[in-house]
């Protein structure tokens, strides 16, 4: 933690001193990022930019993008979306960014994406499920990462197969987390399956959350939200003595399960990109030896930080495809929409005029009795 903060706050200050005479120097690709470096959030975001800096810190190691180096400007938004949107504001007029890119979570997501949008500049791989993200269709969107409504389909498969009748779905008390509800519900009636709906309102306690849950009864539980909550709630549930199945959305999966300890046992996930330890697989080999190479020593394989890796990946091949020498918001929009299928090495994006749907891959994988992930 201490060297990813020394080494990454090093490069996030000269960014910010550097200021406007980023964008005016032609030697660079300006790129914006606002993302969560510190709050309840903190671990999963700093995961992300440390993967997505291995991969940007390799491209610019190797001359960079029709000789330009990458520079990746990036604030600390905290997890809120008020933050998110002033920073994008902040980001896209004081210092010219040409994209924005690799925000997490669906608040400061959708806000960033608002903001970017009105101005005309792409927003690539914000790393959020939101439906908000794709619907309704918007030319500046461009995720990678598959939609939590592809997670929900494959955590209701698991627990139609594991022969439950009925769940529990924790969601924001948000116009994000009701459309969450009404896809889960559909989901579920398809499978004839019962959904007990739990809102996790504002200021909400994870005691209070965890009596609804031991009052429902339910056979399994999932979530959409803060994982900091849900991981609490689940705790709590634990001392309590609910035995449920519980079983959770990608975003900060390594980072819950060292929250909860022992409590993690037997908790599914799923995820949006391949297994990280998994090094037969190219685009996780290619992640390792970017980590040793270009991540603060000790920096170890996550979840959080093979998605940042993986659309850095992503943004540099809009980049390429644009071309350094007249790069433009625009001329980028173009090219991202003209990417076709981009096979990255054990997920594949993809993207065309009239239609961003990034990734579809989906995994599981569960918290084994030694605390570690396991397929």
């Amino acid at each position: 933690m201490n060297a990813w903060r020394s080494r990454t706050g090093v490069a996030i200050a000269a960014a910010l001193v550097a200021g406007s005479a980023y964008a005016a120097d032609d030697s660079r690709i300006v790129v914006g990022q606002t993302v969560a470096l510190t709050g309840s959030i903190s671990e999963h975001g700093q995961a992300v930019v440390t993967g997505a800096r291995a991969y940007i810190e390799g491209v610019n190691a190797a001359g960079g993008v029709g000789g330009r180096r990458i520079a990746l400007v990036t604030l600390d938004d905290g997890g809120d979306a008020t933050r998110a949107a002033e920073n994008t504001r902040r980001l896209i007029e004081r210092d010219g960014v040409v994209t924005m890119f690799g925000g997490v979570e669906g608040g400061p997501c959708v806000a960033s994406l608002k903001e970017a949008s009105d101005r005309g500049v792409p927003l690539i791989a914000c790393m959020a499920g939101s439906p908000e993200m794709r619907e309704p269709f918007n030319r500046y969107s461009f995720p990678v990462r598959a939609p939590h409504l592809a997670e929900f389909g494959r955590l209701i498969d698991i627990a139609t197969t594991y022969g439950y009748g009925k769940v529990a779905f924790l969601h924001a008390d948000s116009d994000t987390g009701r459309k969450h509800l009404a896809n889960v519900q559909r989901l579920a009636d398809a499978r004839k399956l019962h959904v007990i709906p739990i809102v996790v309102k504002s200021g909400a306690k994870a005691e209070e959350l965890a009596q609804a849950i031991m009052a429902a009864k339910p056979d399994a539980v999932f979530n959409h939200g803060s994982y900091a909550i849900y991981s609490a709630t689940i705790r709590e549930a634990r001392r309590m003595g609910v035995r449920t199945q519980f079983m959770a959305v990608n975003s900060g999966a390594a980072q819950m399960a060292k929250q909860l300890g022992d409590d993690a046992k037997g908790l599914i996930f799923t995820q949006i990109v391949p297994f990280p330890w998994a090094v037969a697989i190219p685009l996780v080999k290619e992640y390792q030896q970017a980590l040793a190479r270009h991540a603060p020593p000790g920096t170890q394989p996550s979840f959080s930080g093979l998605e940042g890796y993986a659309s850095a990946r992503v943004l540099v091949a809009g980049l390429r495809s644009a071309g350094a020498k007249n790069l433009s918001r625009d001329s980028l929009q173009r090219a991202m929409e003209t990417l076709g299928s981009v096979d990255l090495g054990g997920m594949t994006v993809q993207y065309a005029a009239g239609a961003h749907p990034g990734s579809s891959f989906v995994d599981t994988v569960i918290v084994a009795t030694d605390g570690r992930f396991a397929r």
